[in-house]
C-alpha cells in the first residue's frame, strides 16, 4: 500500500469508527427512554365495553390515579353515545372494597378525558349502564 492510501484507509476507518461510536449512547439513550416510557404506562389500567352498533367495535376507557383527582381517559369507536358507571373503591381498603359510583356519558366518535375528585377512593372498573340519571 502506498502511503496516500494507507492515509485515506485509516482516515475512513476512524471515521466509520467515530459513527459506530456516536451511535452507541444514542441507541442506549433511546433504549432507556423506551423503558422508562413502558414504566410509566405500567401504572395505567384500562378497561372496555363493546358497542350495540357497529359489532366487533368497542369504546375503550383508561385511567390514572392522582393524589385527589383520577383521570379517565375515553376513545368510543362506537355509532352511538355509551354510558358507563365508573366504580371507586376505597384507597388501601382490604375485602369490604367500600366503593362509590360515577357515571359518565361519551358521545358518538370521540375522544378526550373527564376528571373526578375522588381523594380517598381510586378507579377500581367500568360497566355499561342505558343511561346516565
Amino acid at each position: 500500500m502506498t502511503r496516500k492510501k494507507l492515509v485515506s484507509f485509516l482516515l475512513g476507518s476512524a471515521a466509520t469508527a467515530a459513527l459506530l461510536l456516536s451511535s452507541a449512547p444514542a441507541s442506549a439513550a433511546s433504549t432507556a427512554t423506551k423503558a422508562g416510557t413502558a414504566s410509566a404506562r405500567a401504572g395505567i389500567e384500562r378497561d372496555s365495553v363493546s358497542c350495540s352498533k357497529p359489532r366487533g367495535k368497542w369504546a375503550n376507557y383508561s385511567w390514572g390515579e392522582g393524589n385527589t383527582t383520577a383521570t379517565i381517559y375515553f376513545n368510543n369507536h362506537c355509532s352511538h353515545k355509551v354510558s358507563v358507571k365508573i366504580m371507586f373503591v376505597r384507597k388501601g381498603s382490604v375485602g369490604d372494597k367500600a366503593s362509590k359510583y360515577r357515571c359518565m356519558t361519551v358521545n358518538a366518535h370521540t375522544k378526550g378525558k373527564k376528571k373526578f375528585y375522588a381523594a380517598a377512593y381510586k378507579p377500581y372498573s367500568v360497566s355499561r349502564v342505558a343511561r346516565c340519571s
